[in-house]
């Protein structure tokens, strides 16, 4: 699988403060951070000695965990343990508040299994209440009140009984969609619009529209940007050409992935892998 061939990058929580830097809060062992309108984290893949829950603020995107992308929009959180490896990557002006919490914090919450690694998505009713929730955790962060840090410790139990509330079992719709982003996930190179729409036996104009509903973008350009992710990690960790890369990640023609690259990054195949070689 493409996704994993690269090796994620490790954080260390006493360094987050030098890593994060937009709109960052840290108290403790809970540390704050608010990603905006980037379309790949700066380092790619990475794993932590520290647990994370992502949540999405705005916009669109994919969030790649453990090789597995998911599509992910405003009102999705998602728990990471020490071990897993991710990335974000934004379609549209995706906002990500990334909450950073310390094991022997972490290990005070008695939180299920069934939490990690997937996508909770919270419900409309529960979502002026889980964001004020929030709101709060970054608010004790950036003051360090008296009691802070008990404040954080209530409001963490909070946001993990929202959780535990809006993580319900997926029906076999569901179960079959997800099946589906796992298996676009593995076979972007060469998945077409009709193998896919084959997978959900549905005809093609049908399974593009329900597609555009669940993602929020058409099933080509979801594609393309699974692809151009994929090229951008290859720039990142691999010596291979950039012809090489095109091919390998599924493109036919260089002008369409020089096209879509610059599109998507503002800069050519080269200028990024540059820029990554100038940032260590």
């Amino acid at each position: 699988m493409i996704y994993q061939t690269p090796p994620p990058h490790r954080y260390c929580f006493e360094k987050l403060s030098s890593l994060l830097n937009n709109d960052y809060a840290a108290l403790g062992s809970l540390a704050i951070s608010v990603d905006r309108n980037h379309f790949y984290t700066k380092d790619g893949f990475h794993t932590h000695d520290y647990y994370e829950l992502g949540y999405i603020r705005s916009g669109e995107g994919v969030q790649v965990i453990n090789g597995t992308a998911y599509p992910v929009s405003r009102g999705d959180v998602m728990l990471f343990r020490l071990h897993d490896f991710h990335a974000y990557h934004s379609f549209s002006n995706m906002e990500v508040v990334n909450y950073c919490i310390r094991p022997d914090l972490f290990a005070q919450f008695a939180v299920q299994e069934s939490l990690f690694t997937t996508v909770i998505h919270i419900s409309d009713d529960s979502l002026p209440e889980f964001e004020s929730l929030l709101s709060l955790l970054h608010t004790e962060c950036r003051k360090k009140r008296d009691l802070s840090e008990d404040a954080i410790r209530y409001y963490l139990h909070l946001v993990f009984l929202f959780m535990k509330r809006n993580c319900c079992h997926p029906s076999t719709e569901e179960k079959r969609w997800d099946d589906l982003f796992v298996y676009l996930s593995q076979n972007y190179a060469s998945v077409t619009l009709g193998c896919a729409a084959q997978q959900m036996y549905l005809s093609k104009n049908y399974f593009c529209r329900i597609f555009r509903k669940k993602t929020g973008s058409a099933f080509l350009v979801y594609i393309n940007h699974l692809k151009i992710a994929a090229a951008l990690e290859m720039l990142r960790n691999t010596s291979l050409s950039v012809q090489e890369i095109w091919k390998n990640v599924g493109f036919h023609q260089a002008k369409q992935f020089y096209s879509l690259f610059k599109q998507e990054t503002g800069m050519t195949p080269q200028q990024f892998r540059r820029q990554c070689s100038e940032n260590g």
